[in-house]
């Protein structure tokens, strides 16, 4: 087993099953949704604010259409500009990571029995709060909100740490730190609208970073670095 095998899938791994005992198995999402619901006066005061709403949901997606514009862009050049030439398999890989993250969640939504904070009754909504391993109740329908989806627009890029580290070994820390800043804005922003629960947003992740990590395995490394 090597160290970074146990540094990249062994030590994230086990933090994801601690993060999901708290918050899905202790109750640790009720506990701080029920926190940001009172905090707002009984009501997702930021559902429709436009800090939340507007600037981080909206204009979040549309920042995340240009880091992939920008992306698609350098995967082109890389095709006809010799300095960009060496870093093409790495520019496909974070290509990959991103599309498979996306792919994961938006199918994982689509089947997915858990409804938003905002639909629950809990919090003035007209659904039945079903945990994650609890069977769907008749009637309800698809819950489609988990794991998060707009958090996976940010967390889907986490191959840029895998591509630092491949490439510019000192970047490799801001690059993720960018990274994970990007999402917890996010996702914190969401979790204020009452749009998810923390652990949609621990699965999210987890998925990206698994992602990330199991293409660097196979895709990345295997070129030697330069």
């Amino acid at each position: 087993m090597t160290r970074d095998f146990r540094l990249f899938v062994l030590l994230p791994t086990a933090a994801f099953l601690l993060g999901n005992i708290l918050l899905i198995g202790a109750g640790g999402d009720l506990l701080l949704g029920d926190l940001l619901f009172r905090l707002q006066g009984g009501q997702w005061l930021m559902k429709d604010a436009w800090l939340t709403n507007e600037l981080i949901h909206d204009q979040g997606r549309n920042l995340v259409a240009v880091l992939l514009l920008t992306l698609l862009t350098a995967i082109g050049l890389s095709h006809f500009t010799q300095s960009l030439r060496p870093y093409r398999k790495g520019l496909y890989y974070v290509l990959v990571c991103a599309l498979i993250t996306v792919a994961i969640v938006n199918l994982m939504k689509q089947y997915s029995a858990l409804d938003c904070p905002w639909d629950l009754t809990r919090y003035g909504g007209d659904k039945v709060f079903i945990s994650l391993f609890e069977p769907r109740l008749a009637g309800q329908g698809p819950g489609a909100c988990f794991p998060a989806g707009h958090a996976s627009g940010a967390y889907c890029w986490l191959g840029l740490f895998f591509l630092a580290r491949h490439y510019w070994p000192r970047w490799r820390f801001r690059a993720l730190g960018g990274v994970l800043t990007l999402g917890l804005v996010f996702g914190i922003a969401q979790q204020l609208r009452g749009a998810h629960f923390v652990s949609h947003d621990l699965w999210t992740l987890y998925i990206s970073w698994m992602s990330a990590c199991l293409c660097y395995f196979y895709l990345l490394r295997m070129e030697p670095m330069r």
